[in-house]
């Protein structure tokens, strides 16, 4: 019986040793010189742009450095997206206030109303200012060929347009179930995007027609689940083609392979944010992983 036992707990150990990824927390990146940080996102040589929610972008060396600053000039800035020419894309929500009765009380809240994208060469020279009339809100934004695809969370959807024109092209809707205010989605191989319909408690891959190709996970428990009222609430794709996933409340990182399955957790990382809210993630052309928190820095993960 002894025997017996013995052979049960190391068969229940090994699955748990299997499913750590092979990553650890390297550094803290901008500690000190962050405020409020909205997204982030990799730049020209794998330099790191974070964009806060006043409008500032702050652009990291690979080393961690700060290597300039941009003020764009604009502000409720959420959404950021970076070009292969090195040109960085700054989207601004414009609100209108309102009066709305709450209870016996009266309140101002700020409906959104469109959106402006200034664009940006990697000194911080303004380029060009696009306002985006089919826009009520931006809330992530990645370039993907020679789109420019927007989440717009007022309308709970996808936007494409031409990246150079603003011009639509196409929308992304069937199927997202947002929560807490997160939208986030992310580039995907072969320019295709990646959803983190965390409502739904999946991750949706999708073509630039809103073909679904690949979906995975479910509401749980398990290594290979989501937790939590909502997740995840970001993700991002490995240069191998392995998937990064991020999940709020409690924090935990988890590797996918490419076909979303066999999930390691990678361990050794801070809880990053308190509650339902939004942790912005990137991974550069190394393998990195950045992971940004409310305490304003960077959390770089190395494998």
């Amino acid at each position: 019986m002894k025997n017996t036992t013995l052979i049960l707990c190391t068969t229940l150990l090994l699955p748990g040793a299997a499913s750590l990824a092979d990553y650890q927390v390297e550094a803290q990146i901008g500690k000190g010189q962050l405020g409020q940080i909205s997204q982030i996102a990799i730049g020209a040589d794998d330099t790191l742009c974070v964009l806060e929610k006043n409008g500032k972008v702050s652009i990291f060396n690979p080393d961690g450095s700060l290597a300039s600053t941009i003020d764009t000039g604009l502000q409720n800035t959420d959404a950021i997206a970076t070009a292969p020419s090195g040109k960085i894309h700054v989207f601004s929500t414009l609100t209108k206030t309102k009066k709305v009765k709450v209870g016996a009380r009266m309140r101002t809240v700020h409906i959104p109303i469109g959106v402006e994208c200034s664009v940006f060469d990697p000194s911080g020279k303004k380029l060009k200012t696009m306002k985006l009339d089919n826009l009520k809100s931006a809330k992530a934004a990645r370039i993907v060929g020679d789109k420019l695809v927007v989440a717009d969370l007022t309308a709970r959807t996808l936007v494409l347009m031409d990246a150079e024109t603003g011009e639509e092209t196409g929308r992304i809707k069937k199927g997202l179930r947002l929560c807490c205010g997160i939208f986030d989605f992310c580039e995907a191989p072969d320019h295709t995007i990646a959803v983190s319909n965390l409502g739904a408690f999946r991750l949706q891959r999708f073509d630039l027609d809103g073909k679904l190709l690949l979906e995975f996970g479910k509401r749980g428990r398990g290594i290979d689940d989501f937790q939590g009222c909502c997740n995840p609430v970001s993700a991002a794709y490995l240069p191998d083609g392995r998937i990064v996933t991020v999940e709020k409340d409690p924090t935990r990182i988890k590797i996918y392979d490419a076909n979303g399955k066999n999930a390691k957790q990678i361990k050794g990382v801070e809880e990053l944010v308190k509650g339902c809210e939004f942790i912005p993630v990137a991974t550069d052309s190394k393998g990195n992983i950045y992971l940004a928190n409310t305490k304003g820095h960077i959390v770089k993960l190395v494998p």
